[in-house]
Parts: C-alpha cells; sequence; structure tokens
C-alpha cells in the first residue's frame, strides 16, 4: 500500500488503520440503529473498498454485532469505539465510522438519511437534502 489518504484509531488506540484513497460520500443516517449503536442523534459513515483499508494494530481484537440480518456492526471491545459496519449484500465494502479518523475528512455530507426515524431532540437539517430513507446520493456508496 502506497502513501495512506487517512488514518484512524479507537478510542484506546488498540486499533489503528490505514485508508488508501478518497472516501466515498457521506452523509448523517439518523436511523434508530445507528443512533443506538452510537449513542447520539446520528452517524456520519463513508463507503470504502476493504481493499484499501490496512489495520496497523488491533485487527484480532475488533468484536462484531450482528444488529439485522446481514448487517454488522464492528468495534473496540476495550474502549467501545465504532470502527466500521460491514453488510453481506455489499461484499468488498464496508462503512467507515468518520468519528475515529485522526487525519481530516476534506469532503462535507451530502445529505440527512432516515430523517423519519430522528431524535426527536435534533432538528436542524442545516442546508443539505433531508430524506426518510435512503439519500439517493448515498444508497449503494
Amino acid at each position: 500500500m502506497s502513501e495512506a489518504t487517512h488514518r484512524g484509531s479507537c478510542l484506546c488506540g488498540t486499533i489503528r488503520f490505514e485508508i488508501e484513497g478518497k472516501l466515498g460520500p457521506f452523509g448523517f443516517c439518523h436511523c434508530t440503529t445507528c443512533r443506538k449503536a452510537s449513542g447520539t442523534a446520528f452517524t456520519a459513515n463513508s463507503s470504502v473498498q476493504r481493499e484499501n483499508l490496512r489495520f496497523l494494530s488491533g485487527e484480532e481484537t475488533i468484536r462484531r454485532f450482528e444488529s439485522s440480518p446481514g448487517k454488522y456492526r464492528c468495534f473496540c471491545p476495550t474502549c467501545g469505539s465504532p470502527i466500521y459496519k460491514e453488510m453481506d449484500d455489499t461484499p468488498g465494502v464496508i462503512r467507515i465510522r468518520l468519528g475515529i479518523l485522526d487525519t481530516e475528512v476534506g469532503a462535507k455530507p451530502q445529505a440527512h438519511a432516515f430523517w423519519g426515524e430522528k431524535a426527536d431532540w435534533y432538528d436542524d437539517p442545516g442546508d443539505m437534502p433531508v430524506y426518510e430513507a435512503w439519500a439517493p446520493v448515498l444508497k449503494g456508496k
């Protein structure tokens, strides 16, 4: 792998990784599952080809939880940091959690997805489009 574009780590530093290349488009997901998995109003996730992700340490410690059929949330068992999500129907693609990046993302969010499931205490979409389900600019990415 050549020089990484992005680097990231979990809160305790056990899991460290590099991502080569650009991140896919991203937005904010307000679905109930993402809110529960993150403990906040929404998640910010970007698609990455699995082959472009290289773990520097801690890959063997990652734990997986099947949050719904075929959808796995992967996290650090020590500090609980969410690392990525992977799905059976998109092999070779992961959805990296942008909050764990140690480098700048270098892009802006594109949309709010699953707005109909948003937390009742969050209601500011800013100037981004809002979608009741998947945002077209994000789906399948």
